[in-house]
C-alpha cells in the first residue's frame, strides 16, 4: 500500500502496455466501419504520434537556497524528461448528428529523478446532437490526468492528478435570436498521494440560463448553476474545520462581442458563494471573472489582451481559499502558412484567504511571473516540430515558497490520416 493507505502504484510498463494495447485495439474497433465512409469524408480518423523533450532547471520549484542532498541524495534540481505519446481521434457526422472520440496513451519518463516516472491515458467522447435545427445539445465524457505541480504540492512523492467530467446540455432557440440553455454535468478529482490542501471531491451539478445571439454573430448569455459535493474519504475533523460536504451556487454573465472582422471581446463574471454543511468557516463569496481582447491588425499578426480572475479553495490553518489575480499578453507572428511564432508574458498575484486560526504577520501571497517563447513549424502535412523555452520566477511572503526556473522544449508531432 501507499501513503495514506492508498494502493501502490502499478508497475509503469505493465500499465503502458496495457493502455497502448487497448488504444490499438480502439483503432482496430473503430477502422473496420469506418474505412468505407473515410473515402466520402477525408480525415474522419486520425493517428497521432509524438514525442517530447524537456528540460527543468528546479523540478521540485525550490529556492535557490535548498540542497536536495540529504532528502533525495542528489545536489542537482534539474531533470531531462521525456514523454512519447500515442492516440486516436475519429470525428464524423451523421446527417445532422456528430459522434467524436480521442484516446490518448503518454509515457513520462525522468532521467534524474525516475520515481517521478508515470503514465497517463485520457480521452474524450461526445455525442453532439441535434433534434432539430432549433434544438441542440452535447453529451460528453472526458478524462485528464497529469503530475501535480510541484509549485504547489510541497512533496518530494509523485502525485497523480485524475480529472473525470461527465457533461450534457441543451440549446434551444425560442424566438429569433434567444435561446434557452440547461446543462447537468458530474466531475471528480482525485490525487495518487495525499494532498490535504487539494483534497479529492466529487460534484454534481444542474445549470439554466438564457442567451442572445445577434445576427453579426455577438452573443451575451445569463445562467445560474447549483453545485452540491463531497470530500472523498474525509472525516470531520473539528480542530482544522476539514468539513466533508459543500454547496456552491454561481451566478454568471458571458458575452462575446465581435467588434469588427479584426477584433474580438469576450468577457465572463461570476458571482460564487460557496457553503460547507459543518464549518462555516470554511465558507468562502466573492467575484470572479475574465476579460479577453484578441486583435488581428494583419493577416499574419494576432495580439491576445487578456485579464481574470479565479477563486478556488485550498485548505490549510491560515487559509480556506485563495484568490489569483492574473495579466497576461500573447502575439503570434505567423510568417508563411506553416510558421508561427509565438510570445506569452504572464504576470499573477495570489492571495490566500479565509485564515481558521489566528495568524501572526501578513497572510501568503504569491506573485509569479512568467515568459514563454516558441515556434511551431509544419515542414510537411503531417509533421509539427515545436521548440519552446519558458522562464518563470516566484516572489512570496513565505521565503520557502519563492523559487526561479527554466523550461526548454521541443515536440515532434506525427499525424496519420
Amino acid at each position: 500500500m501507499g501513503q495514506g493507505g492508498r494502493p501502490a502504484p502499478q508497475d509503469s510498463r505493465a500499465s503502458w502496455r496495457r493502455g497502448a494495447l487497448l488504444i490499438a485495439l480502439a483503432g482496430a474497433t473503430i477502422a473496420g466501419p469506418v474505412a468505407r465512409a473515410a473515402a466520402a469524408e477525408e480525415h474522419t480518423l486520425k493517428l497521432r504520434m509524438s514525442t517530447t523533450l524537456t528540460m527543468d532547471a528546479n523540478v521540485f520549484r525550490l529556492p535557490a537556497s535548498a540542497d536536495l542532498q540529504p532528502v533525495l541524495g542528489k545536489s542537482s534540481k534539474s531533470d531531462e524528461i521525456k514523454a512519447t505519446s500515442v492516440g486516436i481521434r475519429f470525428d464524423k457526422a451523421y446527417a445532422q448528428q456528430r459522434l467524436q472520440f480521442e484516446l490518448t496513451g503518454t509515457a513520462y519518463r525522468y532521467n534524474n529523478f525516475s520515481f517521478l516516472n508515470f503514465d497517463a491515458f485520457e480521452y474524450r467522447g461526445a455525442w453532439l446532437w441535434h433534434l432539430s435545427p432549433r434544438w441542440s445539445g452535447t453529451l460528453s465524457s472526458e478524462r485528464h490526468q497529469s503530475l501535480t505541480s510541484f509549485a504547489d504540492y510541497r512533496s518530494f512523492q509523485r502525485n497523480l492528478r485524475s480529472d473525470d467530467a461527465h457533461r450534457f446540455d441543451l440549446d434551444g432557440q425560442v424566438s429569433g435570436g434567444w435561446h434557452v440553455r440547461a446543462a447537468a454535468s458530474q466531475t471528480e478529482s482525485k490525487n495518487s498521494a495525499i494532498f490535504l490542501e487539494q483534497w479529492d471531491h466529487r460534484s454534481t451539478a444542474g445549470e439554466a440560463g438564457l442567451k442572445y445571439l445577434a445576427q453579426s454573430g455577438s452573443w451575451v448569455s445569463l445562467a445560474q448553476r447549483a453545485t452540491r459535493g463531497e470530500y472523498l474519504n474525509r472525516a470531520l475533523n473539528p480542530f482544522s474545520f476539514f468539513d466533508n460536504k459543500f454547496s456552491q451556487t454561481d451566478t454568471e454573465l458571458r458575452a462575446n462581442w465581435i467588434a469588427s472582422g479584426k477584433s474580438t471581446l469576450t468577457g465572463r463574471l461570476t458571482w460564487l458563494d460557496r457553503r460547507h454543511e459543518h464549518y462555516a468557516e470554511r465558507n468562502f463569496s466573492g467575484v470572479a471573472g475574465r476579460l479577453e481582447y484578441v486583435w488581428l491588425p494583419t493577416g499574419k499578426l494576432q495580439l491576445k489582451l487578456s485579464a481574470s480572475r479565479d477563486i478556488a479553495f485550498w485548505w490549510d490553518a491560515t487559509s480556506s481559499y485563495y484568490v489569483n489575480d492574473t495579466l497576461a499578453i500573447a502575439p503570434t507572428w505567423r510568417p508563411s502558412a506553416r510558421t508561427a511564432l509565438y510570445l506569452s508574458l504572464n504576470r499573477s498575484v495570489q492571495d490566500f484567504r479565509g485564515p481558521v486560526v489566528p495568524v501572526a504577520g501578513s497572510l501568503r501571497s504569491d506573485t509569479l511571473r512568467s515568459e514563454q517563447l516558441g515556434v511551431d513549424w509544419l515542414p510537411l502535412r503531417n509533421v509539427t516540430l515545436n521548440a519552446s523555452l519558458q522562464h518563470s520566477r516566484r516572489g512570496s511572503t513565505l521565503a520557502a515558497l519563492e523559487f526561479d526556473d527554466t523550461i526548454a522544449g521541443v515536440t515532434l508531432l506525427l499525424t496519420f490520416f
